[in-house]
């Protein structure tokens, strides 16, 4: 959602800097997923989410608080209505404080690096192993650092280490995660 923020700030000529601009121009567009498809004002952006410009701009739009509130209130509408399942750098800590399950994934840069790489060649992107790293260590530093949630690890999160494991193996794991405690809370009650 934030990088729909962002493909939509880059394409209005408003500063990313602008806070308050950005979340004005939020207000009167649209953002919704259907079937794992994110659509901005009803087009499919799917692809052009991804673009690493895209990608960098996301991480400067969400610094901003008035951005953030547009984007949690949005994000919580969106869940209220249908089971959902949600990633994001403060998902577990500010959105969904209260979500059965929570997942804190890490892994590697150098492995982070060439799935990213990866998943750029996949769209067609050439991209340099060094450039990619700075980009993914530059945003994780932003995220961390910003004023307004900051990426931080739930207390309550399991940690997924997902460095040696295949995207399958990730999904078996947290499947399993949530049926160890979606049992135990129906044994609770």
């Amino acid at each position: 959602m934030y990088r729909a923020a962002a493909l939509l700030a880059s394409g209005s000529g408003l500063s990313l800097s602008d806070g308050p601009a950005l979340a004005e121009l939020l207000s009167r567009h649209s953002i919704g997923f259907e079937d794992s498809v994110l659509f901005l004002d009803g087009a499919d952006v799917s692809t052009a989410i991804r673009a690493p410009e895209v990608s960098e701009a996301a991480s400067v739009v969400a610094t901003h608080t008035e951005v953030r509130r547009a984007m949690v209130a949005l994000q919580r509408l969106f869940a209220a209505s249908r089971d959902t399942v949600m990633e994001g750098r403060d998902t577990a800590t500010v959105v969904f404080p209260s979500a059965i399950l929570k997942v804190y994934v890490i892994a590697d840069v150098a492995i982070r690096s060439v799935r990213r790489m990866r998943d750029l060649a996949g769209a067609g992107v050439r991209a340099d192993f060094d450039s990619v790293t700075e980009s993914l260590l530059s945003r994780d530093r932003r995220d961390r650092e910003r004023a307004d949630s900051p990426l931080r690890p739930c207390p309550s999160s399991m940690w997924l280490d997902t460095t040696q494991l295949s995207i399958s193996g990730q999904v078996d794991r947290i499947v399993d995660a949530y049926r160890r405690l979606s049992a135990g809370s129906r044994h609770a009650g």
